[in-house]
């Protein structure tokens, strides 16, 4: 059995123009620049912990805990002006691994979906892991001055890149099966930023997507409404069109993005193909 834990870490408060750029006419609305504080809504900020017979792997690391006392130093005043942290006490991604009787050293992988602060701000917290990966796209992109990426979260962490292979089933050609069975699949999926990935997690009863920020809640698939902040608005629909031509197949349990307030699911099981 398959077990995929889905740990919310806290909450980020944002402008509505962040899940949907169509609220506003301002193309830079989801920035919160000259846009009311009185508008901010609080979405779930979430991490993944898939459990399988072959490994442990952690998709994203949801807070750094240092944002509690001090969350303009952790994530630098632009990053924190658009995004307010929350997080309490035993929240934060390594607490939860600690409640579910693992460490960071237990971790096979922990693959990022992509760079953004809200996901990689607690790299530091699972550093221990064996493997820590992120995409070639996204990787080149961390290091293309946008100013969406923050150093400090990966400052000390060794990142690697994700072997992702020319597959001409992916959606966009590229895909990487982790264990070589099938059984947990990255596929790129870009838009949102440059390299952001999605995971299918499949079985004998289905497949969950892992979809990251490729699409912050139900609207954003069945409706292809793109978010606020944007890398490629073409990227994003043809991701946005493949989650949802996924989310469609009878075989589905369902896409968890790691902003979605209407998924309130804990635990997803998928059974190994060898089950009975």
């Amino acid at each position: 059995m398959t077990r995929i834990r889905v740990l919310t870490c806290g909450e980020v408060g944002v402008d509505p123009a962040v899940p949907d750029r169509g609220v506003s006419r301002n193309p830079a609305a989801y920035t919160g620049l000259f846009r009311s504080a009185k508008r901010r809504i609080w979405l779930p900020v979430r991490a993944f912990l898939i459990e399988c017979p072959q490994g442990v792997i952690l998709v994203d690391t949801g807070w750094d805990s240092a944002v509690r006392a001090r969350p303009v130093r952790t994530l630098t005043f632009p990053m924190w002006f658009a995004s307010k942290p929350r997080l309490p006490e035993g929240a934060a991604a390594d607490e939860q691994l600690a409640a579910a009787g693992l460490a960071p050293e237990d971790l096979d992988y922990v693959l990022m979906t992509h760079m953004d602060i809200d996901h990689d701000s607690g790299l530091r917290l699972v550093q221990a892991a064996r493997r820590i990966l992120v995409s070639p796209e996204e990787w080149a992109a961390v290091h293309s001055g946008q100013a969406r990426y923050v150093k400090r979260p990966r400052k000390g962490v060794s990142i690697g890149l994700m072997p992702l292979k020319n597959d001409p089933n992916a959606p966009f050609g590229s895909s990487w099966d982790v264990w070589g069975d099938g059984s947990v699949t990255v596929f790129l999926t870009p838009g949102h930023t440059q390299g952001s990935v999605s995971i299918r997690v499949s079985g004998k009863n289905g497949f969950a997507l892992i979809v990251g920020d490729t699409g912050y809640n139900r609207a954003s698939w069945e409706d292809l409404r793109l978010p606020g902040p944007v890398w490629d608005k073409k990227a994003m629909r043809e991701s946005l069109a493949w989650v949802q031509s996924m989310r469609r197949d009878p075989a589905c349990l369902g896409i968890l993005a790691a902003h979605d307030p209407e998924e309130t699911r804990k635990i997803i099981e998928i059974q190994e193909e060898d089950e009975s």
